[in-house]
């Protein structure tokens, strides 16, 4: 078993000890809620899938599948991409998108702007990484897809490689919830 895989089962063993350990904190006096009981059985039951979806697991498939566009893609190593005409050609398109994109998004009536009118809290800021990743994805794919590489193959190649990663970030993201469930 290697250091990944250990670190895993620790983080496992430590998802099925924290309601019993929330169980025994609250029935020593200790100020946090129970797992166990009628209100913290309810909250597992309707919050259990949440961790599926949280920031952290998103994070983690995001830079899995990254991690295998960009080296299936054959992007790098730069100083040989950088001599390819075919380079320039997808850069210069995957620029235009990204500056329309800004453009309208800037303009003064643009739907992407926050209510006050400002770039604070407003949907492109929210949705900015996933914005930039997307995009980054599909120029990865087109490069990549052009030297022949089967999209589907850059696609789960990173997830492939690391296949303890979203399992490990699901793990992570549900002994955090439940962490915050015990201490609010």
């Amino acid at each position: 078993m290697n250091n990944r895989e250990r670190a895993f089962v620790f983080c496992l063993v430590i998802a099925g000890v924290l309601p019993f350990l929330s169980w025994v904190l609250s029935a020593m006096g200790v100020p946090c809620r129970s797992i166990l009981d009628d209100e913290g059985l309810r909250w597992l039951f309707r919050h259990a899938s949440d961790c599926l979806h949280s920031r952290l697991v998103m994070l983690a498939l995001c830079c899995t599948m990254m991690q295998g566009v960009i080296q299936k893609s054959r992007l790098l190593p730069l100083s040989k991409t950088f001599r390819q005409p075919r380079f320039y050609y997808y850069a210069a398109i995957y620029a235009v998108v990204l500056i329309l994109i800004f453009w309208a998004a800037l303009s003064p009536d643009s739907a992407l702007l926050s209510i006050t009118g400002g770039l604070a809290g407003s949907p492109l800021v929210d949705g900015l990484f996933f914005l930039g990743w997307f995009t980054f994805m599909v120029f990865c794919l087109c490069y990549g897809h052009s030297k022949q590489e089967p999209w589907t193959k850059m696609l789960t190649y990173g997830i492939r490689q690391h296949p303890l990663a979203l399992p490990f970030a699901v793990v992570i993201s549900f002994c955090w919830q439940c962490i915050m469930y015990m201490i609010e």
